[in-house]
């Protein structure tokens, strides 16, 4: 908008400047058919006002020029803004697709995520082994079997059958089951 604003004042500022240059110079002739010989005559006959007008029309056409140039900078300026915009809008879509298909399950999990379970399974089943059979056995018996299994699963053998013994006996055979790999 600003650049049809800037182009039609420019328009207007070029038709007012060829009006002034036209009557300056019909003016002018009119003087030269009257006094033709006289030299220093003719300059004195061009009104004054004449040249002020033709000087103020050209700062304006200036003053027109030099505001387009600015609105083509501003007009740049937002293109490169927007084209930004747009790239970081993109990267942002990319970024969530991916995020939504970790988060959906659709997506591999991370080593980093992998390596962190590892580490907290290995962490709570050195936790059961530093406690007696007599004391792991109840708290293993409420657990789901899947839980339990993957307990018991990374313990040394001798413990397993001790905190087994220790457990109610219909437990013991369903988590022997487990561990067996049946069901």
């Amino acid at each position: 908008m600003r650049v049809i604003k800037g182009l039609v004042l420019l328009g207007l500022a070029f038709k007012v400047m060829v009006l002034g240059l036209w009557c300056w110079d019909s003016v002018a002739h009119a003087e030269r058919q009257t006094k033709p010989t006289d030299a220093v005559a003719e300059t004195a006959l061009v009104p004054s006002d004449l040249l002020a007008r033709s000087r103020g029309f050209h700062d304006l056409l200036d003053a027109v020029r030099q505001r387009g140039q600015e609105l083509d900078e501003r007009e740049q300026a937002v293109k490169a803004r927007a084209a930004a915009v747009d790239a970081l809008e993109k990267t942002v879509a990319e970024e969530v697709a991916r995020l939504e298909a970790l988060v959906g399950g659709k997506g591999a999990p991370a080593p980093a995520a992998e390596a962190a379970a590892a580490g907290v399974a290995a962490d709570i089943t050195k936790i059961y082994e530093s406690m007696k059979a007599e004391e792991a056995a109840p708290i293993l018996d409420r657990l789901d079997d899947a839980t339990a299994t993957a307990i018991l699963g990374r313990m040394k053998q001798k413990q397993i059958g001790a905190i087994l013994a220790a457990m109610n006996r219909d437990r013991a055979v369903a988590l022997t089951k487990a561990l067996a790999g049946g069901s």
